[in-house]
Parts: structure tokens; C-alpha cells; sequence
């Protein structure tokens, strides 16, 4: 069960009522264990997949492909949002703007744009507001990406890693949950405050 706890945090995070100090939460679902799809059902949830938007330009195309088949194998809920047909000459642009944007409107969900090096596509994934693309160029970088930033988005480039490199990245980031750290948590929220009010905050002493 691929994830689980990932996407039950990331979930219940945004459930009204609930505490954002999720240990205790984490020990009740049972994640890693045999209680977890019966606790959920208890709570109300009615699928335990989670759902996975990927988008890929040309540079991209084949890992996304082959990514799409390696994640459904293992239980998530994916969508490809594009491109669906090589085209040498198309812009990462679209893809990542829509795939960012279905992140953000999917609570629990995760994105993942490819590219040729994944800083384009991460770039633009990051105009969306919400979004917290990080480039992942290691299996530490994404794990780092979401346990310390609660990023929502990787970027990934396609041309830097062989498809089992580039697997295992996606997966230690699909995989990984935000620690829920109180520091980590603030200095999101700083970045989430700034995005909303346009507004700068003070320099510390």
C-alpha cells in the first residue's frame, strides 16, 4: 500500500477539527499495518489511493510513460495530464501549469513534472498558487522536499537519470511524509503569506 500514510496526512491535515500534530494520528490509522484500510473506513475516507497528476514535455515523455505504468503497478491513482503524443517541438508550460493546478485543487494529491532537467518544469509548476515544486535530483532532495517542505510537486529531469534513477526519486518522494515539524510548518506558512498578501516580511534583527 504504496503511500498510504502520505496521503492519509496529507488528507487529514485538511479535514476541519483536526490536530496538525499527527503522531498520535499516525499510531491510531496503524500506517505500515493491517488496520490502516478499516480505521479509514471508520473515519469516513473511501479510498485509500492516492491519486498522482504527472505532466511531461518531450524531453520527458518517455519517463513519464514509463512512470505512469511502475505507479500504477503500485497502487496509486494516476493521471497523466500530458503530453499524450511526442511532439519535439511542444512547451512544458501547459503541461505543468495544469498539472499544478490539479495538485492544488485535489487535497492529498501529488504532482510530478518531468522534463529535460526538471527546472523549467518546475518553474512554471510554481506560478500556481499553493504549489511547492522542488527539483529532486537524488533520492535525499525528495525525500528532504517533502519531510522539511511539504512540497506538493517534484520536478525530475529526465535526461539526468536512468528511468530506474529517476523511479526510485519519485517514489522516495510519493512515499514521504511531511514531518509536521512546528519550524518546518512556520517557515511554510511564511512563504504561504507572502504568496496570498504580496507583502514582505520583516528582515529578522
Amino acid at each position: 500500500m504504496p503511500g498510504i500514510c502520505a496521503y492519509l496526512e496529507a488528507v487529514f491535515a485538511h479535514l476541519p477539527g483536526k490536530s496538525k500534530d499527527l503522531g498520535a494520528d499516525r499510531a491510531l490509522l496503524g500506517c505500515g499495518g493491517k488496520r490502516v484500510r478499516r480505521t479509514a473506513a471508520r473515519l469516513g475516507w473511501q479510498t485509500l489511493t492516492m491519486r498522482v497528476y504527472l505532466a511531461a514535455d518531450h524531453a520527458g515523455f518517455e519517463l513519464k510513460a514509463h512512470l505512469v505504468t511502475e505507479l500504477q503497478a503500485k497502487g496509486y491513482d494516476v493521471v497523466d495530464v500530458g503530453a499524450h503524443a511526442y511532439d519535439a517541438e511542444d512547451d512544458y508550460p501547459s503541461f505543468c501549469l495544469h498539472a499544478g493546478h490539479r495538485v492544488v485543487t485535489d487535497p492529498g494529491s501529488l504532482g510530478v513534472v518531468i522534463g529535460g532537467s526538471g527546472n523549467g518544469e518546475q518553474i512554471a509548476a510554481n506560478k500556481i498558487a499553493g504549489v511547492r515544486a522542488a527539483l529532486a535530483w537524488n533520492i535525499d532532495t525528495a525525500t528532504l522536499s517533502r519531510q522539511h517542505n511539504d512540497a506538493n510537486v517534484v520536478g525530475i529531469g529526465a535526461r539526468q537519470h536512468t528511468l530506474e534513477e529517476a523511479t526510485a526519486i519519485v517514489e522516495a518522494f510519493l512515499s514521504t511524509p511531511f514531518s509536521q515539524a512546528e519550524r518546518h510548518a512556520r517557515r511554510i506558512e511564511e512563504v504561504a503569506v507572502y504568496e496570498k498578501t504580496g507583502e514582505l516580511p520583516p528582515l529578522p534583527n
